[in-house]
Protein backbone atom coordinates (compact mmCIF):
# COMPACT_ATOMS: atom_id res chain seq x y z
CA UNK A 1 0.00 0.00 0.00
CA UNK A 2 1.43 3.63 -0.60
CA UNK A 3 0.94 7.23 0.87
CA UNK A 4 -2.98 7.47 -0.13
CA UNK A 5 -3.63 4.10 2.06
CA UNK A 6 -1.36 4.56 4.74
CA UNK A 7 -2.07 8.58 5.23
CA UNK A 8 -5.29 8.93 3.47
CA UNK A 9 -7.71 6.15 4.40
CA UNK A 10 -6.15 5.85 7.64
CA UNK A 11 -6.91 9.28 8.45
CA UNK A 12 -10.37 8.91 7.20
CA UNK A 13 -11.12 6.20 9.48
CA UNK A 14 -9.54 7.65 12.30
CA UNK A 15 -11.89 10.35 11.74
CA UNK A 16 -14.31 8.38 11.27
CA UNK A 17 -13.86 6.38 14.54
CA UNK A 18 -13.98 9.49 16.49
CA UNK A 19 -10.76 10.75 17.11
CA UNK A 20 -10.23 14.54 16.47
CA UNK A 21 -8.51 16.01 13.57
CA UNK A 22 -5.05 16.40 15.65
CA UNK A 23 -4.76 12.69 16.85
CA UNK A 24 -6.13 11.45 13.08
CA UNK A 25 -2.94 13.53 11.73
CA UNK A 26 -0.82 11.58 14.08
CA UNK A 27 -2.01 8.35 13.63
CA UNK A 28 -2.27 8.44 10.02
CA UNK A 29 1.20 10.19 10.01
CA UNK A 30 3.03 7.92 12.00
CA UNK A 31 1.09 4.94 9.48
CA UNK A 32 2.96 6.33 6.27
CA UNK A 33 6.11 7.28 8.53
CA UNK A 34 6.88 3.58 8.67
CA UNK A 35 7.70 3.40 4.45
CA UNK A 36 10.01 7.16 4.64
CA UNK A 37 11.95 6.07 7.90
CA UNK A 38 14.83 5.13 5.95
CA UNK A 39 18.61 5.76 5.71
CA UNK A 40 19.04 8.29 3.71
CA UNK A 41 23.05 8.78 3.70
CA UNK A 42 24.11 5.36 4.27
CA UNK A 43 27.71 6.45 3.63
CA UNK A 44 27.67 8.83 7.11
CA UNK A 45 26.92 8.26 10.65
CA UNK A 46 26.15 11.71 11.39
CA UNK A 47 22.30 11.60 11.63
CA UNK A 48 22.99 8.22 13.72
CA UNK A 49 25.08 9.83 16.23
CA UNK A 50 22.99 12.70 16.07
CA UNK A 51 19.90 10.80 17.96
CA UNK A 52 22.03 9.35 19.96
CA UNK A 53 23.06 12.15 21.53
CA UNK A 54 19.59 12.82 22.28
CA UNK A 55 18.86 9.68 23.37
CA UNK A 56 16.75 8.39 20.40
CA UNK A 57 16.96 4.52 19.61
CA UNK A 58 16.51 4.23 15.94
CA UNK A 59 15.82 1.66 13.69
CA UNK A 60 14.60 1.94 10.13
CA UNK A 61 11.80 0.35 8.41
CA UNK A 62 12.37 0.82 5.22
CA UNK A 63 14.92 0.67 2.84
CA UNK A 64 16.51 3.33 -0.18
CA UNK A 65 17.21 1.69 -3.25
CA UNK A 66 21.49 1.39 -1.93
CA UNK A 67 19.99 -0.80 1.48
CA UNK A 68 18.02 -2.87 -1.20
CA UNK A 69 21.38 -3.70 -3.37
CA UNK A 70 23.37 -4.46 -0.38
CA UNK A 71 20.69 -6.68 1.52
CA UNK A 72 22.24 -4.63 4.59
CA UNK A 73 19.18 -5.01 7.31
CA UNK A 74 16.74 -6.46 4.57
CA UNK A 75 15.34 -9.10 7.17
CA UNK A 76 15.04 -6.63 9.71
CA UNK A 77 12.95 -3.85 7.80
CA UNK A 78 11.02 -6.37 5.28
CA UNK A 79 9.99 -9.22 7.51
CA UNK A 80 8.56 -7.00 10.45
CA UNK A 81 7.03 -3.97 8.95
CA UNK A 82 6.08 -4.97 5.59
CA UNK A 83 5.61 -8.87 5.48
CA UNK A 84 4.25 -9.87 8.38
CA UNK A 85 5.21 -13.58 8.48
CA UNK A 86 1.92 -15.66 8.37
CA UNK A 87 3.82 -18.72 10.32
CA UNK A 88 2.15 -21.59 7.60
CA UNK A 89 4.42 -24.25 5.68
CA UNK A 90 7.16 -26.72 6.31
CA UNK A 91 10.49 -24.48 6.31
CA UNK A 92 11.58 -21.16 6.87
CA UNK A 93 10.80 -19.71 3.88
CA UNK A 94 7.26 -21.05 3.51
CA UNK A 95 6.33 -20.01 7.41
CA UNK A 96 7.83 -16.10 6.44
CA UNK A 97 5.09 -16.05 3.88
CA UNK A 98 3.29 -12.94 4.51
CA UNK A 99 -0.67 -13.94 5.04
CA UNK A 100 -3.89 -12.07 6.02
CA UNK A 101 -5.93 -13.59 9.00
CA UNK A 102 -2.81 -15.75 9.42
CA UNK A 103 -2.08 -16.49 13.33
CA UNK A 104 0.28 -13.66 13.62
CA UNK A 105 -1.73 -11.11 12.25
CA UNK A 106 -4.17 -11.56 14.56
CA UNK A 107 -1.86 -11.67 17.75
CA UNK A 108 -1.02 -8.07 16.13
CA UNK A 109 -4.68 -7.34 16.51
CA UNK A 110 -4.66 -8.09 20.05
CA UNK A 111 -2.15 -6.42 20.46
CA UNK A 112 -3.57 -3.08 19.32
CA UNK A 113 -6.69 -3.59 20.90
CA UNK A 114 -4.81 -3.20 23.80
CA UNK A 115 -3.90 0.14 23.30
CA UNK A 116 -5.70 2.69 25.63
CA UNK A 117 -5.75 6.50 25.22
CA UNK A 118 -4.38 7.08 28.59
CA UNK A 119 -0.69 6.04 27.06
CA UNK A 120 0.89 9.29 25.48
CA UNK A 121 2.47 6.74 22.55
CA UNK A 122 -1.26 5.42 21.46
CA UNK A 123 -1.09 7.61 18.29
CA UNK A 124 2.19 5.68 17.45
CA UNK A 125 1.58 2.83 18.68
CA UNK A 126 -1.63 2.70 16.31
CA UNK A 127 0.02 4.37 13.21
CA UNK A 128 2.91 1.42 13.59
CA UNK A 129 1.05 -1.24 13.79
CA UNK A 130 -1.85 -0.18 11.52
CA UNK A 131 0.62 -0.07 8.37
CA UNK A 132 1.79 -3.18 9.19
CA UNK A 133 -1.47 -4.96 9.57
CA UNK A 134 -2.66 -2.90 6.48
CA UNK A 135 -0.27 -4.52 4.17
CA UNK A 136 -1.51 -8.47 5.16
CA UNK A 137 -3.69 -7.60 2.49
CA UNK A 138 -1.79 -5.51 -0.09
CA UNK A 139 1.85 -7.77 0.45
CA UNK A 140 0.21 -11.30 0.98
CA UNK A 141 1.55 -14.63 -0.73
CA UNK A 142 5.01 -12.65 -0.53
CA UNK A 143 7.67 -12.73 1.81
CA UNK A 144 10.09 -10.23 3.16
CA UNK A 145 13.05 -12.19 2.07
CA UNK A 146 14.76 -13.16 -1.47
CA UNK A 147 13.11 -16.87 -2.02
CA UNK A 148 11.75 -18.32 -5.13
CA UNK A 149 7.93 -18.29 -3.10
CA UNK A 150 8.38 -14.64 -4.74
CA UNK A 151 8.66 -15.56 -7.92
CA UNK A 152 5.78 -14.32 -10.74
CA UNK A 153 6.04 -15.47 -14.49
CA UNK A 154 3.40 -13.98 -15.87
CA UNK A 155 1.13 -10.87 -14.79
CA UNK A 156 -2.40 -10.20 -15.98
CA UNK A 157 -4.14 -7.29 -14.77
CA UNK A 158 -6.65 -4.43 -15.73
CA UNK A 159 -8.15 -1.68 -13.99
CA UNK A 160 -12.04 -2.35 -14.12
CA UNK A 161 -12.56 -4.28 -17.21
CA UNK A 162 -11.26 -7.59 -18.89
CA UNK A 163 -8.11 -8.38 -17.61
CA UNK A 164 -5.41 -8.34 -20.25
CA UNK A 165 -2.09 -10.19 -20.23
CA UNK A 166 1.43 -7.88 -20.01
CA UNK A 167 4.52 -8.90 -20.17
CA UNK A 168 7.15 -7.89 -16.95
CA UNK A 169 8.54 -5.55 -19.87
CA UNK A 170 5.42 -3.74 -21.03
CA UNK A 171 4.92 -2.94 -17.43
CA UNK A 172 8.51 -1.80 -16.21
CA UNK A 173 8.92 -0.25 -19.70
CA UNK A 174 12.17 -1.71 -20.83
CA UNK A 175 13.95 -4.39 -22.37
CA UNK A 176 13.47 -8.18 -22.16
CA UNK A 177 16.88 -8.38 -20.25
CA UNK A 178 14.66 -7.86 -17.30
CA UNK A 179 12.78 -10.41 -17.14
CA UNK A 180 15.51 -12.61 -17.56
CA UNK A 181 17.62 -11.56 -14.86
CA UNK A 182 13.67 -11.72 -12.79
CA UNK A 183 13.79 -15.56 -13.75
CA UNK A 184 17.79 -16.22 -12.55
CA UNK A 185 16.77 -14.04 -8.84
CA UNK A 186 15.37 -14.82 -6.57
CA UNK A 187 12.88 -11.34 -6.06
CA UNK A 188 12.73 -10.16 -2.58
CA UNK A 189 9.32 -9.41 -1.98
CA UNK A 190 6.85 -8.33 -4.53
CA UNK A 191 9.52 -7.55 -6.79
CA UNK A 192 8.39 -9.74 -9.26
CA UNK A 193 4.93 -8.18 -9.60
CA UNK A 194 6.22 -5.06 -9.46
CA UNK A 195 3.54 -2.52 -8.12
CA UNK A 196 0.34 -4.38 -8.70
CA UNK A 197 -0.05 -5.45 -5.13
CA UNK A 198 0.09 -1.92 -3.91
CA UNK A 199 -2.38 -0.06 -6.20
CA UNK A 200 -6.21 0.12 -5.05
CA UNK A 201 -7.29 0.17 -8.86
CA UNK A 202 -5.88 -2.88 -10.12
CA UNK A 203 -7.75 -6.13 -10.95
CA UNK A 204 -4.96 -8.76 -11.27
CA UNK A 205 -3.85 -12.42 -11.49
CA UNK A 206 0.01 -13.59 -11.71
CA UNK A 207 0.70 -17.61 -12.15
CA UNK A 208 1.45 -19.17 -9.01
CA UNK A 209 -0.15 -16.32 -6.31
CA UNK A 210 -3.17 -15.41 -7.30
CA UNK A 211 -4.42 -17.45 -10.63
CA UNK A 212 -8.33 -17.18 -10.01
CA UNK A 213 -7.53 -12.92 -9.72
CA UNK A 214 -7.43 -10.52 -7.08
CA UNK A 215 -9.18 -7.15 -7.13
CA UNK A 216 -7.12 -4.85 -5.14
CA UNK A 217 -10.12 -2.94 -4.34
CA UNK A 218 -11.81 -5.73 -2.38
CA UNK A 219 -8.96 -6.19 -0.52
CA UNK A 220 -8.79 -2.95 0.25
CA UNK A 221 -12.03 -2.55 1.78
CA UNK A 222 -11.70 -5.46 3.46
CA UNK A 223 -8.44 -4.43 5.25
CA UNK A 224 -10.11 -0.97 6.21
CA UNK A 225 -13.05 -3.17 7.96
CA UNK A 226 -10.74 -4.72 10.32
CA UNK A 227 -8.84 -1.34 10.67
CA UNK A 228 -11.72 0.59 11.23
CA UNK A 229 -13.11 -1.62 13.73
CA UNK A 230 -9.75 -1.59 16.15
CA UNK A 231 -10.03 2.14 15.82
CA UNK A 232 -13.63 2.39 17.41
CA UNK A 233 -12.71 0.32 19.96
CA UNK A 234 -9.71 1.69 20.80
CA UNK A 235 -11.85 5.40 20.59
CA UNK A 236 -14.23 3.77 22.84
CA UNK A 237 -16.95 3.75 20.43
CA UNK A 238 -19.18 1.61 19.15
CA UNK A 239 -18.09 -1.30 17.25
CA UNK A 240 -19.89 -0.90 14.11
CA UNK A 241 -18.01 -1.63 10.95
CA UNK A 242 -18.32 0.35 8.24
CA UNK A 243 -22.00 1.62 7.29
CA UNK A 244 -23.00 1.24 3.31
CA UNK A 245 -22.06 4.56 2.86
CA UNK A 246 -18.36 4.21 4.01
CA UNK A 247 -17.74 1.51 1.96
CA UNK A 248 -18.94 3.10 -1.08
CA UNK A 249 -17.39 6.16 -0.39
CA UNK A 250 -13.71 4.52 0.24
CA UNK A 251 -14.73 2.10 -2.68
CA UNK A 252 -15.17 4.83 -5.23
CA UNK A 253 -12.02 6.13 -4.05
CA UNK A 254 -9.83 3.01 -4.49
CA UNK A 255 -11.73 2.39 -7.81
CA UNK A 256 -11.89 5.46 -9.46
CA UNK A 257 -8.78 7.15 -8.80
CA UNK A 258 -6.70 5.79 -11.57
CA UNK A 259 -2.69 6.63 -11.51
CA UNK A 260 0.19 5.22 -11.25
CA UNK A 261 1.44 8.05 -9.64
CA UNK A 262 1.43 7.39 -6.11
CA UNK A 263 1.26 11.52 -5.47
CA UNK A 264 -1.39 11.96 -7.66
CA UNK A 265 -3.42 8.84 -5.68
CA UNK A 266 -2.60 10.77 -2.68
CA UNK A 267 -3.50 14.73 -3.82
CA UNK A 268 -6.65 13.37 -5.16
CA UNK A 269 -7.42 11.41 -1.22
CA UNK A 270 -6.64 15.15 0.32
CA UNK A 271 -8.58 16.92 -1.99
CA UNK A 272 -11.55 14.96 -1.15
CA UNK A 273 -10.70 15.28 2.61
CA UNK A 274 -10.39 18.68 2.60
CA UNK A 275 -13.75 19.30 0.66
CA UNK A 276 -15.38 16.71 3.15
CA UNK A 277 -16.32 14.19 0.72
CA UNK A 278 -15.88 11.41 3.23
CA UNK A 279 -18.72 13.34 4.97
CA UNK A 280 -16.60 13.24 8.02
CA UNK A 281 -19.93 14.24 10.61
CA UNK A 282 -17.50 16.41 12.94
CA UNK A 283 -15.71 18.24 10.11
CA UNK A 284 -13.09 20.73 11.66
CA UNK A 285 -10.38 23.09 10.70
CA UNK A 286 -7.92 20.41 10.75
CA UNK A 287 -9.77 18.08 8.75
CA UNK A 288 -9.43 21.42 5.82
CA UNK A 289 -5.94 21.45 6.11
CA UNK A 290 -4.91 17.61 7.23
CA UNK A 291 -1.95 16.84 4.82
CA UNK A 292 0.78 14.35 5.27
CA UNK A 293 4.70 15.42 6.53
CA UNK A 294 7.64 13.74 7.06
CA UNK A 295 8.49 16.76 9.21
CA UNK A 296 5.25 16.20 11.37
CA UNK A 297 7.27 13.69 13.68
CA UNK A 298 11.39 14.40 12.24
CA UNK A 299 10.60 17.88 13.40
CA UNK A 300 9.18 17.13 16.69
CA UNK A 301 12.12 15.60 19.15
CA UNK A 302 8.87 13.87 21.29
CA UNK A 303 7.39 13.10 18.53
CA UNK A 304 9.90 11.43 16.97
CA UNK A 305 11.22 9.81 20.25
CA UNK A 306 7.65 8.30 20.51
CA UNK A 307 7.79 6.97 17.01
CA UNK A 308 11.33 5.19 17.79
CA UNK A 309 9.47 3.88 21.04
CA UNK A 310 7.06 2.05 19.04
CA UNK A 311 9.30 1.07 16.03
CA UNK A 312 11.48 -0.69 18.24
CA UNK A 313 8.67 -1.60 20.42
CA UNK A 314 6.83 -3.64 17.58
CA UNK A 315 10.52 -5.21 15.71
CA UNK A 316 10.95 -6.45 19.48
CA UNK A 317 7.34 -8.31 19.66
CA UNK A 318 7.58 -9.63 16.51
CA UNK A 319 11.33 -11.06 16.58
CA UNK A 320 10.30 -12.70 20.09
CA UNK A 321 7.02 -14.26 18.16
CA UNK A 322 9.19 -15.67 15.22
CA UNK A 323 11.73 -17.02 18.36
CA UNK A 324 8.68 -18.90 19.69
CA UNK A 325 8.41 -20.24 16.67
CA UNK A 326 11.79 -21.80 15.98
CA UNK A 327 12.78 -18.51 13.57
CA UNK A 328 15.78 -17.22 14.26
CA UNK A 329 16.51 -14.54 11.47
CA UNK A 330 16.06 -11.32 13.36
CA UNK A 331 18.85 -9.50 14.80
CA UNK A 332 18.39 -7.71 18.22
CA UNK A 333 20.25 -4.57 17.10
CA UNK A 334 20.14 -2.07 14.25
CA UNK A 335 22.93 -3.09 11.87
CA UNK A 336 23.19 0.46 10.48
Amino acid sequence: MDLDFHYGTIYVLSRWAKFGSYNANLIASASQMVDDNFDDNPFSDAEEEKNIAMGIHVRYSCQNIWGNITGKGNPEVWIPFHFLPGLVGDDTDAKLVCKKHSKLSEKLKARLLQTTLDNADFAFRLGVGLHVFADTWAHQEFAGINTTINKVKKLIFSTHGSLIEKVLDEIVGSSSIISKVMDQINPLGHASAVHCPDMPYLWWKSGGHFKDGRKNWDEFIEASEEIFRILQEVSQEPVTGLSERQKELLTAAFKDIQSESIDERYNEWIRRIHSNEFEIEDFDDGDSVAAYSEGTIRDDLTFRAQFFNEINDHFDWVKKELENEGIFILKSEPIY
